[in-house]
C-alpha cells in the first residue's frame, strides 16, 4: 500500500498484514529526520514559535493521488510550507466569544517573526510563504522521480491514464496536462476560478472526455474528432 501522509513521509505499506516496509520525506521536513525500523518517527522538535515543515495543512491532504501501473510511479499534490507550534496557555472559556483552548494570540517573547501565508495578489508571492508541487515518486526507491512546480500552494488531486497523460489543477485555477513519465507540460488552460478537487475521466459513445470543476462551473475536454 503507498501512502503520502500529511506529515511530510511517503509510506510503503504490506497491505497483506499492514507491516512498514520503508519511508522518506516527499516535502521539507524539519520536525523529525527520519522513520525508524517499525515506521514510526524519530523526532526532532523545534523550538517553541520556531517554523515547522510542513505546516497544519500538511505535506498533502484530502485531495487524491494518483498510481500508474503504466509508469509504475505514484503521484501526489504537495505543500512545500510551514508553520508554528506554540506552549500552550491556560484560558478561561467566556460565553459568547471564540474559544482555542489556551492557543497563545501571539509569538512566545524572542520567537522568530514568520512570513505571512497569503501571498496577496496572484504572481506577487514569495517561496517563504509556501509552494505547491505535483510530485511522481518511485514506490521502490522512495525517490522523487520528478516535480511540477507551482507558482501557489495546490488543492487539486491527480489523474492519470493509460497514455501517460497527467491532469492536475491548482488555487490559480489553471488546469494542468503533464507527462507523467517526464513531467513536462503538455496542455494548460486557466478556467477562470479556484480548483480544489480532483478531475476525473469518462467516456461517452467511445470518446474519453476529461472533466475539472472550477469555481462553480464544470468544464470537460476532449481531443477533435
Amino acid at each position: 500500500m503507498l501512502w503520502g501522509n500529511r506529515n511530510g513521509f511517503f509510506y510503503v505499506l504490506d497491505r497483506q498484514n499492514g507491516q512498514f516496509v520503508s519511508g522518506d520525506p516527499y516535502v521539507f521536513v524539519n520536525w523529525a529526520e527520519s522513520l525508524d525500523d517499525n515506521g514510526r518517527p524519530v523526532e526532532t522538535p523545534q523550538a517553541s514559535g520556531d517554523p515547522t515543515y510542513p505546516g497544519p495543512a500538511g505535506g498533502t491532504n484530502w485531495y487524491a493521488p494518483s498510481y500508474s501501473p503504466s509508469t509504475q510511479l505514484f503521484y501526489l499534490s504537495a505543500w512545500e510550507g510551514q508553520g508554528a507550534i506554540f506552549e500552550a496557555e491556560e484560558s478561561e472559556y467566556q460565553p459568547g466569544r471564540a474559544f482555542l483552548g489556551g492557543r497563545p494570540g501571539n509569538a512566545l517573547p524572542g520567537a522568530p517573526v514568520l512570513p505571512p501565508i497569503s501571498r496577496g495578489a496572484i504572481n506577487n508571492w514569495t517561496e517563504e510563504a509556501g509552494t505547491g508541487a505535483v510530485i511522481a515518486i518511485d514506490p521502490t526507491t522512495g525517490d522523487e522521480r520528478w516535480r511540477f512546480s507551482m507558482t501557489d500552494v495546490t488543492s487539486s488531486g491527480v489523474l492519470t491514464t493509460a497514455t501517460d497523460v497527467l491532469f492536475t489543477g491548482n488555487r490559480e485555477g489553471y488546469f494542468h496536462a503533464l507527462d507523467a513519465q517526464t513531467g513536462d507540460l503538455l496542455w494548460r488552460r486557466t478556467l477562470g476560478g479556484m480548483i480544489a478537487n480532483g478531475p476525473m475521466s469518462f467516456a461517452v459513445d467511445g470518446q474519453q472526455l476529461v472533466a475539472a470543476a472550477a469555481g462553480n462551473s464544470l468544464f470537460v475536454f476532449g481531443l477533435p474528432d
